[in-house]
């Protein structure tokens, strides 16, 4: 599998093209994706899903274009994050002065335990709620996708439709996974999920943004 970081959108999200044989997902899609649409188009790839790790405008502001060149390709977010989703243009426009267009319809909902196939590869949905109710990680063989739930240092913050009590829970459940993994995040650089239990003090001691 090979995992393509890309920069995108107003607040630097890490949109992640991952490719297995020719087929590929998009993980938050966050904003103009002319880059990522030459390398889909370069290489010939099928482009089966993109999946929001939840429903902030800033992780789903470029889904709009990628729907309307690959039409057959499904948009997938958990529905919980359904209301986020819906108020993805008024959150813009009320934090940072955007005008995007409504984002559309999500094809299918995604939930814990759903397993996502591409290629010879398969990816497990887990719900880890509190940055948002909706939010999900990605997980699969030595990697983790976890959106705005866990970043290099930090975790995210819980005042924009999310709890602070589930983002305990949810992180408790990460810590259980195996240190090895290596963790793709929402927002800046990546990191170690091992690194991550014994250095961010989010996960060390009981306090939370």
């Amino acid at each position: 599998m090979i995992v393509k970081n890309f920069i995108t959108g107003p607040l630097a999200t890490n949109t992640y093209l991952v490719i297995s044989q020719n087929e590929a997902i998009i993980i938050d899609a966050g904003g103009d994706m002319n880059e990522v649409i030459n390398e889909i188009r370069k290489n010939k790839l099928s482009l089966k899903y993109i999946i929001a790790t939840h429903g902030h405008f800033d992780h789903i502001m470029g889904v709009n274009q990628l729907k309307n060149e690959f039409p057959s390709t499904k948009f997938l977010i958990n529905e919980k994050d359904l209301g986020l989703l819906k108020r993805a243009s008024s959150m813009a426009s009320t934090f940072l002065n955007l005008s995007i267009s409504d984002i559309v319809s999500p094809d299918e909902y995604i939930r814990e335990g759903d397993v996502i196939k591409i290629g010879e590869n398969s990816l497990k949905v887990i719900e880890t709620p509190g940055h948002t109710m909706g939010s999900i990680c990605v997980l699969t063989n030595g990697y983790i996708f976890t959106g705005d739930t866990l970043f290099y240092g930090t975790v995210g913050r819980t005042d924009l439709g999310g709890s602070e009590k589930l983002l305990r829970e949810s992180l408790e459940r990460l810590k259980q996974l195996q240190d090895e993994l290596i963790v793709y995040p929402g927002h800046g650089p990546f990191t170690i999920l091992g690194y991550e239990k014994v250095k961010n003090p989010f996960l060390t001691i009981d306090i939370l943004p």
